[in-house]
């Protein structure tokens, strides 16, 4: 085999620090590229889509089924959307200073089991 296919053969593979599940270097041609980008597009399509749906329907939601007045009814909603803007950039942060995003992902989503278990809620009815 002659120094020209080694090079073709060790283009092959990706030669950073990427790995497949089994641990071993992937094929390039299988990694990244267009596949990594649509599905991060849609992820973010989706993400919009519902944010702006729920933000839309919320105020309907707190004036008529609540029964809050108008100007609750906006604060309210502009706390939420404050929060849900915010959040990433403190996630963003506690992650990649002290963390990880492994670590952070699990303690977030304990928290977010924590706060909306049922024990803790109050029923408003």
């Amino acid at each position: 085999m002659g120094l020209g296919a080694m090079e073709d053969d060790d283009e092959r593979w990706v030669h950073d620090s990427s790995v497949d599940h089994r641990r071993r270097p992937p094929f390039r041609a299988t990694t990244g590229s267009w596949k990594a980008a649509m599905f991060i597009i849609l992820i973010e399509f989706s993400e919009r889509l519902s944010y702006f749906g729920i933000s839309t329907s919320l105020m309907i939601y707190l004036t008529k089924v609540l029964h809050e007045e108008m100007k609750v009814a906006a604060e309210n909603v502009n706390y939420w959307m404050s929060v849900t803007t915010l959040m990433p950039l403190l996630g963003g942060f506690v992650a990649d200073g002290y963390l990880g995003r492994f670590y952070t992902v699990i303690l977030s989503t304990v928290i977010y089991l924590l706060v909306s278990s049922p024990c803790s809620s109050s029923h408003i009815i």
